[in-house]
């Protein structure tokens, strides 16, 4: 038998040019019994090869390379004990950077070392040997296709023979097959930092380092004990990396008790108090979770993740279940998610069945502030050595293939960062589709077509390794028998496996996600109770609230959790969500699924009665009643498998993962047998029963979990309800946490149309965080913060706080004498924020006698009594500060003005009859009916469901409008179309209280009105605003 034993794969990180499935293949097709992925310090390959190497009828064999003394050895496990030593020596050599090799090489029972090269010399060799029983050690030779190879080759043989060392033929790997050459050189000059045009000795030198046939290699190295000892290897290292039981975390029990009777006693405690209606069916259903669960070997599992989620509620840390869980009743009843799965229609089977294959996915989000708490303590509770985060693999997209290959073609960073630009980093379209962007930087020249042959070389294959969001492992073993681990750049555990690779070696993953809306919610709850001493009871709020309801309803939701989006502002004006059922509608079909599937138009037409609600077939009319005859949930194709084509509801769910995410052609045509037939013996008809089955076979991956869409759905809801009864609460702990998508300055814009006032940071009064304050109206309005103010770190924001402390401050001289580590830019920018107002209105005398007092303190003595630094005559006769300049300053360090940039040009506006935003929304609809207006742009998005049109949000200080961009338009005006404030026309359209402009003309600001044209005194003012509303209205309001 013959076999690759040297092999790196694209794993190794620019190290290797092939995936382990091109390595498979090619190695099956030549013949080979075998192969084996050595990747430098990894087994990140282990599982794709096991895949792999079964589906072409090949052994895997499971290795890595390390370097001793600055030669490569190889180690290939023998068995699952040899393979758990490889995994260890990784973990402790990526941790420990003093690691002594050699000691964990001397421990190794289980493992083949094949040392390679001339560059073990003696030295390196026997003091391997004198740490390996040498039956396990070989040395290993390649032919790498250089005139010298051969006798290089013969050189090793001798030393082996001198050290009674047997030899192996272990050929140098780095891709496939020889066309991946190129990729190869050009991941080496990325990888070493250098341009395709330098010299450099790890740069390959030829196209021989892919797979080759054994009679190749036999007529290259006539030694062919060599090729016997290949044999060898390959009958001592064949095994089964992936293992047949899950290891699930271990619940903390006490002695004597069984995991599932404490996870039943749990779950009774709970139902009573959840269940006072629906009590009958409700038990039948949790009878049916537990057994499976039971079956499944997953108590434990349930009960951990309820340890977790009472720890955090102990700790006041805010959490929330969504996802698949959200569909069971044991996870309602544990306190995991918040949904009950009978009142929203949601099937257990989506989460867990008997055939599910792998472990199920329960995900938590918590309150993002405090989610690294909840993982320490989960590291402590479980131990360090059970407990890691999953990976993820930074592949190769668009924009960073182009950013890498344009710097190791060696252009000017300048080049490479305009090129970078010119292709979105979400992207997943083909780079050619970006080339008339990249031409206008380069220009359409030759070099550009070897640009982008040069990105597909890269593009799909992995840059490095990243971390899971927030994928956390427990198992009830040592996670270095299955995986090693290592470090993140921020010290953070983590596995070499991605999610699917974990769930594959049996490894149970939970999701702590850190989710900022909840953090927002929590600090919002806690500044309602501070400000007005009602404690919210915020998770058993009733759902059917007709204010909450009304704010939805009218579109003022930016700043609410999921809908705060113009598209789903325009989709909530169309729908008009009257219940919470509506909400969980609402949330998922603004995703890309039901927008590309084409579920939306004709769900809001039925819904509004001007399209008639049909089935495909009367049966169908139960499962689809409620999303009026539309297949929207995942679920519902569940449902349809289950009660249409009589499949079990574990089968039922293997179709929906099927039509869902797989799609494989031979697997859909045995399920499409299976689905008709089924239907069938149930009485329906062959033509329906295939017309249902080709409706719901095309749904893809368009429809959503809708227990993920009725867990959040509850935080949408959640949300808003504090919009509408606390707003000031709200709009303050949602600018601390920023979980949204609008800038400050569009925020605080929002806070004042709710009737709350934005008062400035303030160095008498501010703390580290927004706050609310009553003002002599008897209304709350919002404190910014002195960490709102730019240059002010959270540890310079503490040390004002701290020493205000001790006294108030009397005068801008005492800041800065009793704060001397607070640097200088930090107390300019809190000088010209207004945060010294209340000892000097005009910020910019403020700053000036901040530098003279610094000047002046710094290096003098300490006075025996106090002699004023700062006098009079030390501040020259500065000019009035003018309103645009206030707005510059304001901007500039904290982010947000006391009046809206768009008010500077009101005036000249006015006179060129371009309209503020609040008229144009004002406008009744009427075909043709054309409009102008103006502002600042706050939001660009061009979503792949858009078919290359652009909206763009722009902002006065009346409002804020969407700009639908036609693909011709943006053409057409592309370069204005990246201004920051602009002037555009176009045809009104709108439905309800929604409007926005189909644009045909557009036009940067500046260019239009020039520089400012009002008349503003230094606090700002609206006069002119308010007469051009009044003169609008009168002309054209209808």
């Amino acid at each position: 038998m013959f076999a690759s034993l040297h092999t790196r794969s694209h794993f190794s990180f620019l190290d290797g040019a092939s995936s382990p499935e091109e390595h498979a293949a090619e190695a099956s097709r030549l013949g080979h019994a075998a192969i084996a992925i050595t990747d430098m310090l990894g087994v990140f390959a282990a599982v794709r090869l096991q895949r792999a190497c079964i589906e072409h009828s090949i052994t895997p064999i499971m290795g890595t390379d390390l370097v001793c003394s600055g030669s490569v050895v190889s180690l290939l496990a023998m068995d699952h004990v040899g393979y758990a030593e490889i995994c260890s020596l990784i973990s402790k050599i990526r941790t420990d950077p003093d690691y002594e090799i050699y000691d964990g090489l001397s421990k190794l029972e289980r493992c083949i070392l094949i040392l390679h090269g001339l560059s073990a010399e003696r030295e390196t060799i026997e003091m391997v040997l004198d740490k390996l029983p040498r039956q396990r050690a070989f040395m290993g030779i390649g032919h790498d296709g250089r005139p010298w190879a051969r006798r290089r080759a013969g050189q090793i043989v001798e030393m082996a023979r001198s050290h009674s060392l047997p030899v192996v033929i272990a050929q140098d790997v780095r891709y496939a097959t020889c066309d991946r050459y190129a990729a190869h050189d050009l991941m080496t000059c990325i990888r070493e930092g250098i341009t395709i045009y330098e010299p450099h000795p790890k740069r390959p030198v030829n196209d021989k380092q892919g797979l080759r046939s054994e009679a190749e290699l036999r007529s290259l190295l006539p030694w062919p004990e060599a090729f016997d000892a290949v044999d060898e290897i390959v009958r001592q290292c064949a095994f089964n990396i992936i293992p047949e039981h899950i290891t699930p975390p271990s619940a903390q029990l006490q002695p004597g008790e069984n995991a599932t009777e404490v996870l039943r006693a749990a779950c009774e405690e709970a139902f009573p108090r959840r269940y006072t209606e629906r009590a009958c069916e409700a038990r039948i259903l949790l009878e049916h979770e537990l057994r499976v669960i039971g079956d499944l070997e997953l108590s434990d599992f349930f009960l951990v993740v309820k340890e977790v989620v009472d720890e955090s509620k102990r700790r006041g840390i805010r959490c929330s279940g969504r996802g698949s869980a959200a569909n069971s009743i044991v996870a309602y009843l544990l306190g995991i998610t918040g949904v009950c799965p009978i009142q929203h229609h949601l099937l257990f089977e989506r989460f867990l069945h008997r055939g599910r294959k792998g472990t199920p996915d329960i995900d938590v989000d918590f309150d993002s502030d405090r989610r690294d708490e909840v993982i320490s303590w989960m590291e402590e509770r479980f131990g360090t050595d059970r407990t890691a985060m999953t990976a993820t693999l930074i592949m190769y997209r668009a924009r960073m293939a182009v950013r890498d290959a344009a710097k190791a073609l060696g252009w000017p960073m300048e080049t490479v960062n305009k090129l970078s630009k010119c292709v979105p980093s979400w992207t997943n379209k083909d780079v050619d589709e970006f080339r008339e962007d990249l031409s206008a930087v380069c220009g359409d020249v030759p070099l550009l077509d070897v640009l982008l042959r040069a990105v597909h070389l890269l593009l799909d294959h992995p840059r490095h390794l990243g971390l899971h969001s927030g994928g956390m492992i427990l198992s009830s073993r040592p996670l270095t028998d299955l995986t090693p681990v290592q470090r993140s750049a921020n010290g953070v555990a983590v596995v070499q496996f991605d999610k699917d690779d974990v769930e594959a070696m049996g490894l149970v993953k939970f999701d702590v996600l850190g989710l900022r809306m909840l953090a927002c919610v929590s600090e919002a709850v806690e500044l309602v109770l501070h400000h007005t001493g009602i404690a919210l009871d915020i998770d058993e709020l009733p759902l059917d609230d007709p204010a909450t309801f009304e704010l939805i309803r009218s579109g003022r939701t930016l700043g609410i959790f999921q809908i705060e989006s113009q598209g789903q502002m325009h989709l909530l004006a169309k729908h008009q969500p009257e219940t919470f059922d509506d909400l969980v509608t609402e949330v998922a079909l603004f995703r890309p699924g039901p927008l590309q599937g084409g579920m939306v138009h004709p769900y809001i037409a039925r819904r509004k009665g001007t399209q008639p609600v049909t089935y495909l077939h009367p049966d169908l009319e139960p499962i689809l009643h409620d999303t009026l005859g539309i297949v929207l949930f995942q679920e519902q194709v569940l449902e349809i498998a289950h009660k249409f084509a009589g499949m079990p509801l574990d089968e039922a769910d293997d179709f929906r993962a099927l039509v869902s995410k797989n799609r494989d052609r031979v697997l859909m045509e045995a399920m499409r047998e299976r689905f008709i037939q089924g239907a069938m013996v149930r009485g329906v008809d062959h033509d329906s029963a295939e017309q249902v089955y080709e409706k719901v076979s095309h749904f893809v991956g368009y429809g959503f979990c809708r227990s993920h869409a009725a867990a959040f759905a509850k935080i949408v809801y959640q949300s808003a309800w504090l919009k509408t009864h606390y707003p000031a609460a709200y709009m303050a702990a949602f600018m601390q946490h920023r979980p949204g998508m609008y800038n400050l300055m569009t925020l605080e814009e929002e806070s004042r149309r709710c009737g709350v006032d934005i008062l400035l940071p303030n160095m008498a009064i501010s703390g580290m965080r927004y706050a609310l304050e009553t003002t002599l109206d008897g209304t709350a309005a919002i404190r910014k913060p002195l960490t709102s103010v730019s240059n002010v770190s959270e540890e310079v924001a503490r040390m004002i706080v701290w020493e205000r402390s001790r006294a108030p401050f009397t005068s801008i001289e005492d800041i800065v004498v009793r704060l001397p580590d607070v640097p200088r830019d930090a107390l300019d920018a809190l000088a010209l924020s207004g945060a010294m107002e209340p000892w000097e209105k005009d910020a910019r005398r403020a700053m000036w006698m901040v530098g003279v007092v610094k000047r002046r303190a710094s290096g003098s003595p300490t006075p025996l009594i106090h002699v004023p630094m700062l006098h009079e005559d030390d501040i020259p006769k500065l000019p009035e500060i003018r309103a645009q300049e206030r707005l510059a300053y304001d901007y500039i360090t904290h982010g947000a003005a006391r009046l809206h940039p768009m008010t500077l040009y009101r005036r000249g506006l006015i006179d060129l009859e371009v309209r503020p935003i609040e008229m144009i929304k004002r406008l009744a609809v009427t075909p043709g009916l054309r409009v102008t207006t103006a502002g600042i742009v706050i939001l660009r998005q061009a979503p792949a469901t858009a078919h290359g049109m652009l909206f763009v949000t722009i902002e006065d200080e009346t409002g804020f409008l969407q700009c639908v961009v036609r693909p011709e338009i943006r053409d057409l005006f592309r370069k204005d179309l990246r201004s920051a404030s602009l002037v555009v026309k176009g045809t009104l359209h709108g439905t309800a209280n929604w409007r926005g402009v189909m644009v045909d003309d557009v036009r940067v600001l500046t260019n239009v009105i020039g520089g400012y044209h009002g008349h503003l005194s230094y606090a700002g003012g609206t006069d002119t605003l308010e007469v051009g509303l009044q003169e609008q209205e009168r002309a054209n309001v209808q």
